[in-house]
């Protein structure tokens, strides 16, 4: 399984995506992969831990440029739609959870969950599969 590169301040969304504005709740990037915590902020997801596994969405660049958070930052996350600033995919290939925290994969891990699908070399769509297995 091979984690997904990104370049922060390219990571934006593209038309019609869907956008949604949560609180941090810990240090966050531009192109990380968030979970919602039950205090209803968003953090890093990280397909290793149960609990972090299922990725609600990516975290774009802010509309001043923004690409690094800290907790209690307001972020913008696309939960559903094209997200550019990525590289190297293969399109058409479904995308997971890595094991790493807040990044996307290849390939499914033990506990991964899919995330979306690379529509291009460079552009994700967001599809979060929130199902429990």
């Amino acid at each position: 399984m091979a984690d997904i590169s990104k370049t922060a301040a390219d990571v934006r969304a593209l038309p019609h995506a869907v956008v949604e504005r949560y609180d941090a709740g810990g240090s966050l990037n531009a192109g990380d992969t968030v979970y919602l915590a039950s205090d209803g902020d968003v953090e890093q997801a990280d397909a290793s831990a149960a609990a972090t596994t299922y990725a609600i969405g990516i975290v774009i660049a802010d509309s001043d440029g923004s690409t690094s958070f800290v907790a209690g930052d307001r972020v913008d996350v696309v939960t559903f739609g094209r997200v550019a600033g990525f590289s190297g995919m293969t399109p058409g290939d479904v995308l997971y959870q890595s094991d790493t925290a807040g990044a996307l994969a290849d390939a499914a891990g033990t506990t991964s969950h899919k995330v979306g699908k690379a529509r291009s070399a460079t552009v994700f769509f967001v599809n979060p599969d929130l199902t429990e297995a």
